[in-house]
């Protein structure tokens, strides 16, 4: 069972189709039904905790043409709608994530690719925004990215990167200091032999934030104060074991230029260099099972009224089919973050945010499961009245044609 997944949120809004589509098919239909219990759906602390029984549904679709030619284009598209019983506010989410990406070949030793991942959600783990709680509203999140590569000679050649995503918040206070633009150029240069690919490269960034200026009880912030340029240099390696296991390596220094901190002095640093990792592992260790592993350090976007936050993430995910009809998974992050800037109360605070996830899936049909699932969140904050816990379980159905 080769399985695809569309997912709008860890426990949240979501789609996973039970089998690949027909061999020459260019399109699949999903949907799905569940059952859930969230005992925190705001993300508070325990004492403010509140619980909800509720029921989501989502349909999806997906579209490849091309797959196998020097020109693979594909498309998806996922529509969630979550429901709450017992939410004080709206009883309903909405969801959107939309897709596309564009695989060019002009020649044997050119080509081109392109991507963008549209989504309007309210968990973070899929707006990715810079914040642990969960955000109420249409927040949207895009990402653009485009990688033209060049071999050169019989072993050497060139990347050429380009990046742009924003983010817009609905919630006045996350707006304000997390809407924001982003841009970055790389280039890298590589040397290939049999079973790796050695790079060494520079990546330059811009980040514009662009909400309003509050003033708020609590807000008391311009958020242009932390418009910077951001330098990367590293080096890497790509080094395929065999078919089944890949490790994909990149560590160097990341430099970043508050080019406004004077805007807010005191609370925004001139500058700051730290260490900057990437890396990650893939192992193939028997037929339909696979780990996906990694650990990365950078620097990112914080709602906390500072200049960003050093992030340190493990994450690990086991995909294991224990029958031929019964799938399991497991998937763990745990993520440390050291917040920049923002004066005495703020600087050198340090967040700890641990995501677990577990699910089994039985095929009832080629094309029709059943899936149960629990989610565990929990962030451990030095920050007053921010850490909390939280449990989803879920329980449904779906299928796809």
């Amino acid at each position: 069972m080769n399985k695809k997944i569309v997912t709008l949120g860890v426990a949240a809004l979501g789609v996973a189709a039970a089998q690949a589509a027909d061999a020459g098919k260019i399109w699949e239909v999903t949907a799905s039904l569940r059952g859930f219990y969230d005992d925190n759906y705001t993300t508070s602390p325990e004492a403010l905790a509140e619980e909800s029984w509720g029921i989501e549904v989502s349909p999806g679709i997906s579209l490849t043409i091309g797959e196998g030619t020097d020109m693979e284009l594909s498309a998806r598209y996922a529509f969630g709608m979550r429901y709450y019983e017992d939410r004080v506010s709206d009883n309903e989410d909405y969801g959107h994530e939309l897709g596309i990406s564009l695989n060019k070949a002009f020649s044997d030793s050119s080509s081109l690719q392109l991507a963008d991942s549209f989504v309007v959600a309210q968990e973070p783990e899929i707006l990715n925004g810079g914040t642990p709680l969960r955000t109420e509203g249409d927040n949207l999140r895009n990402t653009f990215s485009a990688l033209y590569s060049r071999i050169l000679t019989e072993s050497i050649g060139v990347d050429i990167g380009y990046g742009n995503s924003f983010y817009e918040f609905e919630e006045e206070y996350h707006s304000a200091l997390l809407d924001r633009s982003y841009n970055e150029v790389s280039l890298d240069v590589f040397y290939i032999t049999p079973r790796t690919k050695y790079f060494t490269g520079y990546k330059f960034s811009s980040t514009d934030f662009d909400g309003d200026a509050q003033s708020l009880p609590g807000l008391e912030f311009n958020p242009e104060a932390r418009n910077n340029h951001a330098h990367y240099g590293y080096v890497g390696a790509i080094h395929q074991l065999n078919k089944f296991f890949l490790t994909d390596v990149k560590a160097g220094v990341q430099n970043v230029d508050y080019y406004d901190a004077d805007l807010m002095p005191g609370m925004i640093p001139d500058d700051e260099t730290s260490p900057y990792v990437d890396a990650r592992m893939e192992w193939g260790y028997d037929e339909g099972c696979k780990l996906v592993a990694g650990v990365s350090l950078v620097r990112g976007a914080t709602d906390l009224q500072a200049a960003d936050q050093e992030i340190t993430s493990v994450y690990a995910q086991v995909l294991h089919q224990i029958t031929p009809s019964v799938h399991g998974s497991l998937t763990g992050r745990y993520q440390d973050s050291e917040i920049s800037g923002g004066g005495a109360q703020l600087d050198g605070k340090e967040e700890s945010l641990l995501l677990l996830g577990g699910s089994l899936t039985y095929a009832i049909a080629d094309n029709i499961w059943a899936e149960l699932a629990y989610n565990y969140d929990e962030l451990d904050s030095d920050i007053p009245h921010r850490s909390f816990e939280r449990n989803v379980v879920a329980v449904g159905i779906g299928a796809s044609y």
